[in-house]
């Protein structure tokens, strides 16, 4: 079977799955690319039963980008032949031969509950200070911020509905007091007549709010503040789950209010500062023991 092929074949399983458009077209992507590294090196179109973990690895080695762009690339590949496999059309799976390559984590960046809200109200835009407001208050991405219509923000039940969470997973998201008052102010004020399908946070002048834009305004804020490491909107969505889990709420619960598959994916927030470690020795205490 060509390459083309199976791929277009194995974009439809994906779709089958459930799996959002964005990794469809991310899959398909970095499929094709090895599709045009294949053709190149062998003078002929990407067959899928012809293709053997020398070929794969030829082309990882070749390809530029850091560790984890090529273990997404890998992964991909892993993933089409799998898929294959379990089609009859190959045998194996080259791709389960090859290793991933180690990646460091770096740590989140996040600030503490003060800082952040004095940040928050040093943000001379009120759309931009809205959103941040949200995202501080409830650790919602970006994209699912701007996304956000009127009619998701139920103030009678006092929830935010993400329909559109990353891998078009909904759920809904508690608003605590403090940030149902921030949200009427902010509706009364600046979307008084918007209608239900409408974009919740938006300027009159673009009817919405693009990552682009409150990342700018995070920057310029950053920079009048005079912080070496600027705010980002992922900060706050980073800071929301560092705050909770420092506060003792169970990684469950957090894991549930981010969204996440996997308690896993939500344990990379579990900080431990200088203070934190210092407190953890001082619980200590132990009988001096005469020799």
């Amino acid at each position: 079977m060509l390459g083309e092929e199976a791929i277009t074949a194995f974009g439809a399983h994906l779709v089958r799955q459930g799996r959002s458009r964005k990794t469809v077209i991310g899959y398909q992507s970095d499929l094709r690319r090895f599709a045009a590294f294949y053709a190149a090196r062998h003078n002929l179109p990407w067959s899928v039963e012809e293709t053997t973990v020398e070929d794969l690895r030829a082309y990882l080695e070749a390809s530029p980008g850091q560790a984890t762009t090529l273990n997404r690339r890998l992964y991909a590949l892993r993933s089409f032949f799998k898929y294959l496999v379990r089609q009859g059309i190959v045998s194996s799976n080259p791709a389960e031969m090859l290793e991933a390559k180690r990646t460091v984590q770096k740590e989140r960046y996040a600030l503490p509950a003060h800082e952040l809200a004095r940040f928050i109200h040093h943000i001379p835009h009120p759309h931009v200070q809205a959103a941040a407001w949200t995202m501080a208050y409830t650790g919602l991405r970006i994209a699912e911020i701007i996304f956000l219509r009127m009619d998701d923000v139920d103030f009678e039940e006092g929830v935010l509905r993400v329909e559109h969470g990353k891998g078009d997973k909904p759920r809904e998201v508690p608003m605590c007091g403090p940030l149902r008052t921030i949200l009427s102010n902010y509706v009364e004020q600046h979307r008084a007549h918007a209608k239900p399908h409408e974009r919740f946070f938006a300027t009159p002048s673009t009817g919405g709010l693009s990552p682009t834009h409150i990342n700018r305004v995070l920057k310029q804020t950053s920079q009048a503040l005079g912080y070496r490491r600027y705010v980002t909107a992922h900060t706050f969505r980073h800071s929301f789950a560092s705050n909770l889990i420092r506060q003792g709420v169970h990684l469950i619960l957090v894991q549930k209010l981010l969204g996440h598959s996997s308690p896993t994916v939500t344990s990379v927030y579990t900080h431990a500062t200088r203070e934190d470690l210092q407190q953890a020795v001082q619980t200590l205490s132990f009988e001096e023991v005469q020799p």
